[in-house]
């Protein structure tokens, strides 16, 4: 995982809705929600911000790169007899393998 320049990072969250820049302002992704009206109210400051000040880039966004090595996929299918890929990179490009189910 490679984090991003400060243009990129820039860049990513300005392409992003005004909603979203707002909800990422408010820096309370995955904590506990007690009352949908603060929310909103949170939200709806942060989205005045947003819309004050369109340039306003969260200094805490960070644009990442990730390059896997591998990748596998299942598939289910009726009978839950399931098709699994594995997907694995090499000095040629990927790869492409069946698996056990």
């Amino acid at each position: 995982m490679t984090p991003g320049s400060a243009q990129d990072d820039a860049e990513d969250f300005l392409a992003r809705s005004a909603t979203a820049r707002a909800e990422a302002l408010l820096a309370r992704q995955s904590q506990y929600l007690t009352d949908t009206a603060e929310r909103d109210q949170a939200l709806e400051k942060a989205l005045a911000t947003v819309e004050k000040e369109p340039s306003l880039v969260d200094s805490a966004w960070t644009l990442y790169t990730l390059s896997p090595m591998e990748v596998e996929l299942w598939q289910a299918a009726q009978g839950r007899v399931r098709t699994g890929l594995r997907y694995e990179r090499t000095p040629k490009g990927w790869e492409r393998f069946r698996l056990w189910s």
